[in-house]
């Protein structure tokens, strides 16, 4: 399993939590890096402790863990190699991010890829999350848009959703 979870109750405060699923592909390290760093890196936001805006932290956290993932090659080498460097490695693994973040008063979920979330309440199921696929009309056109194409139902014809962490 290439998978790394979140299940945050306690440093979040004002009640609130934080549960998170990062589906790896390529390789877990994507998704380790993405578990490490992801509630320190929300807290810093000013849209998260300030502003409280929470679809925009969601959002932006995500960017950020992207970004950051440009420059941690190193970092990522060693999640990959359980703590060992190795200078050949190429990383080339992503993950997908379910991310649920429980309010006092409301529920938030982001999501990049097609790891989904779910809610049951009084028996009602309710979908929070849509999946990332290259085959929707809205994701293809967008990855069209950006230069990409879509073959077999895959970006560029290797990656099976349209969203994701990582895939440098």
């Amino acid at each position: 399993m290439e998978d790394a979870h979140i299940a945050d109750i306690k440093s979040l405060g004002e009640g609130r939590s934080l549960f998170a699923v990062f589906d790896g592909h390529g390789g877990c390290e994507v998704a380790l890096f993405a578990k490490k760093h992801y509630v320190e890196e929300l807290m810093k936001l000013d849209s998260f402790s300030k502003e409280k805006d929470y679809p925009k932290a969601l959002t932006e956290v995500n960017q950020k863990i992207d970004e950051m993932l440009k420059d941690s090659k190193k970092e990522l080498i060693k999640l990959a190699n359980n703590g060992e460097q190795e200078n050949s490695y190429e990383v080339q693994a992503g993950c997908t991010a379910n991310v649920v973040l429980i309010t006092p008063d409301k529920i938030y979920c982001a999501n990049a890829g097609d790891s989904r979330a779910i809610m049951c309440k009084k028996g009602e199921v309710k979908a929070l999350s849509i999946d990332h696929k290259p085959d929707d009309k809205c994701e293809k056109d967008r990855i069209v848009k950006a230069f990409g194409t879509v073959e077999n139902g895959r970006v560029d014809g290797t990656l099976a959703v349209s969203r994701a962490l990582g895939d440098l």
